[in-house]
């Protein structure tokens, strides 16, 4: 009754994009939901499910695998914001050449095909890659004998760390911006510096952070997929997810892999939720003037720009050997020439764009629904349909694949089906980013122009054209490029449904290091970088243009 109260109050509320936000809703919740049903029914065919779930966890391997997945992930979530917080407070207070390059480069990570990076990773730290060599030059001047074995844990935290230590930098970063200069200068008059400074002023700005960044970093590690399947190296590190994958294509036990498809689904729902609890938006000072740095004593100085150079090295130098590998003309003839990664290519570019404006069309009917129960005042109502969108976090991709794997396993899919499949799993996977990115422009435009327009009589396609368009063509530009980049190089969906007619960039570099082409490798994981930095650098442009337009006028 106070929601239709609330209508006939106002009477300006436009039903048709409630009715639209939740046809999304309705979709989101069928598809969804058809995928669990899929695996509850599965696991439940011969029994009760409690039961089936009781026999999992008493097995001592999965209870292995189930322990590996959250002690992995938790010392990744620790290196990645420990180091994150000491290369954003290096980056704070020194301006050198290149600083501007770098926190591009961290942007450009995020978005990143995690097969390019292990690729990049490997060529680094693998038994044949340059910290190998150097080894092996150190071991003829000394008697150290020492060689890096990246298969295994280590390498499962080296890739982890290179996600995310660039994320957790530039979270610690804001922080630190968002101190105000006042504070500064009061605590310089006070004496209060080095260390001091950093307990009594930073540290209370920086733990508002740690809690929601460390869920944040731990749930996306806990969910990694790739880079356990490649660099784990043997079934002492096997996460969740890829004995999901194990048990559907190697061992093809469906009702297995339903069983632990579902408690994936339990741990990610309830990580979920924790995330979202401690994730509030922190209320701090904005500094528009030029900020005001308390200088630190030299070897505090020293020690940050040790870990600058750290920071740079560990996350250009897997970067830079992709674009080396990719130098030898011989293995682009022998690639060019193979009709598979023209294949590929055709299918991944077509994916990535797809999956791109279906997220983005998603977003957009979600959010113009809840924008209109925030119009009214119905903040909780608006929240949660909102939610509704980001609540797809908590159900991983190779979650929902496999459900949708067991219900058309007796069907025979053609292609288009299969491509269909891949363009719906990846737009969603990428609609909560697109989410975060178009929320605040889209509420915006409701507090700032529905009365203008209400009483002008502006509508459907002449609001968005003249009132709509100008305000968020940027964040729409940025929300289409990242969820065209997340889909460009995701393998999660892919894995389980390509074949050799149906493949993708991702699929095809992932068979290459397999079978050792490492030539071949170079060169598709080369076009996959190529590809994710252009469409990064052109919504970079974008932005920069669109920002110093609005500082001209």
């Amino acid at each position: 009754m106070n929601l239709l109260s609330t209508i006939r109050q106002t009477k300006k509320i436009r039903l048709v994009d409630v009715t639209l936000a939740c046809a999304v809703m309705l979709f989101l919740f069928g598809f969804y939901g058809t995928s669990v049903w899929q695996l509850f029914s599965n696991t439940t065919s011969e029994g009760s499910i409690t039961n089936a779930l009781l026999s999992v966890v008493n097995d001592s391997y999965i209870r292995h695998v189930v322990g590996f997945s959250f002690f992995q992930a938790f010392l990744s979530a620790i290196l990645s914001i420990s180091f994150g917080l000491l290369t954003a407070h290096a980056l704070y207070y020194h301006d050198f050449l290149g600083k501007k390059l770098l926190l591009k480069l961290f942007s450009l990570s995020m978005v990143l095909p995690v097969l390019v990076a292990i690729f990049g990773v490997l060529g680094v730290y693998g038994k044949s890659g340059w910290l190998a060599s150097l080894a092996g030059w150190l071991s003829t001047w000394s008697s150290i004998d020492w060689r890096p074995n990246i298969y295994g844990l280590s390498g499962i935290l080296i890739t982890h760390v290179f996600f995310n230590l660039p994320l957790s930098a530039k979270v610690f970063l804001n922080a630190l911006q968002s101190i105000p200069n006042q504070q500064r200068k009061l605590s310089a008059q006070l004496g209060i510096t080095n260390f001091n400074f950093f307990r009594l002023v930073e540290w209370a700005y920086i733990r508002q952070q740690l809690l929601p960044i460390f869920t944040l970093v731990f749930m996306l590690c806990f969910t990694s997929f790739t880079i356990v399947l490649t660099l784990g190296g043997s079934p002492k590190y096997t996460t969740l997810e890829v004995a999901i994958y194990q048990a559907v294509t190697f061992n093809f036990e469906l009702k297995l892999a339903g069983l632990l498809a579902l408690l994936q689904f339990g741990f990610c729902f309830v990580l979920f939720w924790i995330s979202t609890y401690l994730s509030s938006d922190t209320k701090t000072m904005v500094n528009n003037s030029q900020p005001y740095k308390v200088p630190f004593a030299k070897p505090y100085h020293i020690a940050q720009g040790f870990i600058l150079i750290f920071a740079v090295l560990f996350t250009a130098l897997p970067l830079l050997n992709v674009m080396l590998k990719a130098t030898d003309i011989n293995a682009w003839v022998t690639s060019l020439q193979n009709p598979r990664l023209w294949v590929a290519a055709g299918f991944s570019l077509c994916i990535a764009i797809c999956a791109g404006i279906l997220s983005l069309f998603f977003t957009i009917m979600l959010l113009m629904g809840a924008r209109q129960f925030y119009w009214v005042g119905l903040n909780k109502l608006a929240n949660n349909v909102v939610n509704t969108g980001m609540m797809i976090l908590s159900i991983p991709t190779l979650v929902l694949a496999v459900g949708l794997f067991l219900m058309l396993q007796k069907f025979s899919m053609a292609t288009p089906i299969l491509f269909s499949i891949i363009v719906v799993c990846n737009a969603l996977m990428a609609m909560p980013f697109a989410l975060r990115i178009m929320a605040q422009p889209m509420y915006n435009n409701m507090v700032y122009y529905e009365r203008l327009c209400q009483s002008l009589g502006i509508r459907a396609i002449n609001r968005f054209k003249y009132v709509e368009w100008q305000s968020i063509k940027q964040p729409l530009l940025s929300a289409w490029a990242l969820a065209t980049a997340l889909s460009l190089g995701d393998f999660t969906a892919i894995a389980l449904f390509g074949n050799q007619n149906f493949t993708s960039l991702p699929h095809l570099l992932y068979q290459q290091l397999g079978n050792y082409r490492s030539n071949e490798a170079a060169v598709t994981a080369f076009i996959l970088l190529i590809c994710s930095a252009l469409i990064f650098i052109l919504v970079e442009r974008y932005s920069d243009e669109h920002s110093s337009n609005h500082a001209h006028d």
